[in-house]
């Protein structure tokens, strides 16, 4: 297994300041750069594993989001990760889907 891929992920990333909370951004930023890494190579298993790692950081965003909102520089950041992460995940949603019937 291609060691950028592994599904080891820290999940740990700061405190929970403003730049703390856009460091699990990026922690889950980066697990849905691995994510789309592995398909591309076929390595559903990786993808799986790290899906399921990340779990903990969206777990750990929803209770953040929740408590505080971000200053307007840091908002614009994390909606650019955001938006990141929504195009790699259709990506590999469009790698899973079978093909029309009709391009057969």
């Amino acid at each position: 297994m291609n060691p950028a891929l592994d599904p080891g992920l820290d999940l740990t990333p700061a405190p929970r300041d403003a730049e703390g909370m856009l460091s699990w951004y990026r922690a889950l930023a980066s697990a849905s750069e691995q994510m789309l890494e592995a398909a591309r190579q076929g390595d559903w298993d990786a993808v799986c594993r790290i899906e399921g790692a990340s779990t903990v950081l969206v777990a750990q965003l929803r209770r953040m989001r929740s408590a505080r909102a971000l200053p307007a520089s840091e908002e614009r950041e994390r909606l650019a990760l955001l938006r990141n992460i929504v195009l790699n995940d259709a990506e590999i949603r469009r790698m899973l889907e079978p093909a029309p019937q009709w391009l057969h």
